[in-house]
């Protein structure tokens, strides 16, 4: 530890760099890319390059309203480097953990010392569910960096009235904005409004021309997409996106509902083993400051905030990561050991952890127990479990060293910076060893045998569709292309008659798009795939012939 605490910053920054890249880029590419959010995105991307149309974001061709591009712009470079691939998808996310973790050790250091910034770089690598989003293709952890920024900006200003932080924030919260959506304002907003109760002595006359400054650069960047979308006359996108948005906050959209301390479970066992020592916060042994506090209201704001919304999804509350990571440093710089509760708790979730693993890694020799059950319960899902998945009998050892090193770390008379950091840096490696054995094989019951039948129908350029369930892995793997002039009236045809039947124009064209497949006449073979419990109604159309079921899929080709 003394030894890098001796190294020059720019040569720390180096070596977080290259840490960073050796951990993270290994097998990133190798297992393909879930539905629906990460094949969603890297389907928009795809269609970018394959249109070269790079202002609106597209799926299946039509106009995509959920979100704004500049995620996808940053997968759309990095297919033009890497290919149209997986790595590629994730790749940008790979830099973010990077530039994540170079922004931890500036903050960390800037607050405090080289070795809290250290620290608390190495805690949220160490974290589950971070980790897990630096390797993923999803749109939150550029969303997340940017929402940070813009918050430590704020604190940064309250602090030392520079009027760069001021700029600095404006511009983050701009660029989340042109990344996901207006989200973070409300976040920001809300968490602001405590700091600035809390340091209202500190405000002084140029605290007006603050947040003068503030909106303006926000408004310029966060709104420069949308006022283009606007001139170009796509202003039914920009409606159907605010929509969108309200409709996360009031409604169980996309059948993602859950009880009102979902987050708080997702965060506590998501966020092992960082989040057990961030609760040592609220201890009245701990000290407080006004970083801390500000941590601990933004972890506040985006649990409270979250909770109150109907949709739940673990993606919302990942904003919250920062300050678990943040509180479990603070808390473990200031402490020689655990409370015995954090003991308790912490050996209690290493176990649970442990207990999944070794249960899924012995799966094939259970499941036979499952199936019966399952096939008068959940066919689709006794279906998956049928598929035959390579285990190669080491991984029940992950579950178990989860509770060897847990007991360790735990159960020592007196903690260390270095036993924290040893404890964090074995859980790097356990995290990547864990990824790499298991999620590979999740995959292979969940969806790989119709992304298998997407990736030949991709390959022979066959149209391929789904029936009775939405994906979007049909997309990409199935390689779509666009449609000529006179493809395109077909479908519009079905389209003008569902609009006519009362569906709503803006989500009913995907489902033109599979009438005209199932029921034109096309000269070229087409495909559809199901799930099991919908094989009767696809045979009932009479136009489809079954080639074979697996995975809990049906696979059909239409009779000519």
């Amino acid at each position: 530890m003394r030894t890098i605490l001796n190294f020059k910053n720019e040569s720390i920054y180096l070596l977080i760099t290259l840490l960073s890249a050796i951990i993270l880029i290994p097998f990133t590419g190798n297992v393909h890319l879930f539905d629906w959010d990460e094949i969603n995105f890297a389907e928009c991307a795809r269609e970018m390059i394959v249109t070269n149309s790079y202002h609106t974001v597209l799926l299946n061709y039509q106009p995509f309203w959920e979100k704004p591009p500049l995620f996808i712009w940053m997968q759309v470079i990095s297919m033009k480097i890497f290919g149209i691939n997986e790595f590629a998808a994730r790749f940008p996310n790979i830099l973010n953990g990077i530039f994540t973790l170079m922004t931890l050790y500036y903050f960390g250091k800037k607050w405090y010392s080289k070795t809290f910034g250290i620290v608390w770089a190495v805690i949220h690598l160490g974290t589950l569910l971070p980790h897990l989003y630096f390797r993923s293709g999803i749109i939150d952890p550029w969303y997340n960096l940017f929402g940070f920024i813009t918050f430590v900006g704020i604190i940064e200003w309250i602090q030392n009235y520079s009027l760069k932080w001021v700029v600095i924030a404006g511009i983050s919260l701009g660029l989340a904005v042109l990344t996901k959506g207006p989200a973070m304002v409300l976040i920001v907003f809300l968490s602001t409004i405590f700091l600035i109760f809390k340091n209202f002595s500190r405000l002084n006359k140029n605290s007006v021309f603050a947040v003068i400054l503030f909106s303006m650069v926000f408004v310029f960047i966060g709104g420069s997409w949308f006022i283009y979308e606007y001139i170009l006359g796509n202003k039914e996108i920009i409606s159907a996106f605010i929509d969108y948005q309200i409709r996360l906050f009031q409604t169980e959209d996309s059948g993602h509902s859950g009880f009102f301390l979902y987050h708080f479970v997702v965060l506590l066992i998501g966020c092992f083993p960082s989040s057990i020592a961030a609760l040592g916060y609220f201890s009245k042994n701990i000290k407080k400051d006004i970083y801390s506090f500000s941590m601990m209201i933004l972890l506040l704001v985006v649990l409270i905030l979250f909770s109150i919304v109907k949709t739940k999804i673990v993606h919302y509350s990942s904003l919250s990561y920062y300050s678990i990571s943040f509180l479990a440093t603070y808390v473990i710089v200031q402490m020689d050991k655990f409370q015995q509760w954090q003991k308790y708790l912490h050996f209690i979730l290493a176990f649970i952890i442990g207990l999944v693993l070794i249960l899924a890694s012995t799966i094939e020799y259970w499941k036979v127990f499952m199936i019966p059950y399952l096939e008068t319960t959940d066919k689709f899902a006794a279906e998956n479990l049928k598929v035959n998945v390579k285990w190669y009998n080491y991984e029940f050892l992950l579950g178990i060293a989860v509770w060897l090193i847990s007991y360790w770390y735990l159960f020592k008379k007196k903690f260390s910076i270095q036993t924290h950091l040893s404890f964090y840096l074995i859980m790097i490696m356990w995290i990547c060893a864990t990824i790499n054995s298991f999620v590979g094989k999740v995959e292979q019951y969940t969806q790989a045998s119709a992304i298998h039948f997407f990736q030949y129908c991709g390959e022979k350029n066959y149209p391929v569709d789904t029936y009775g369930y939405k994906s979007y892995a049909y997309l990409f793997y199935g390689n779509r292309k666009p449609l000529n002039e006179i493809e395109k009236q077909e479908v519009e045809r079905y389209w003008e008659n569902l609009q006519n039947a009362g569906y709503e124009k803006i989500f009913s064209y995907n489902l033109a798009y599979l009438n005209w497949l199932m029921y034109d006449d096309n000269k070229y073979p087409v495909y559809i795939v199901s799930k099991i419990q919908d094989e009767e109604n696809v045979l009932k159309t009479g136009r489809f012939k079954k080639l074979y079921s697996k995975g809990g899929y049906v696979f059909f080709m239409k009779q000519r």
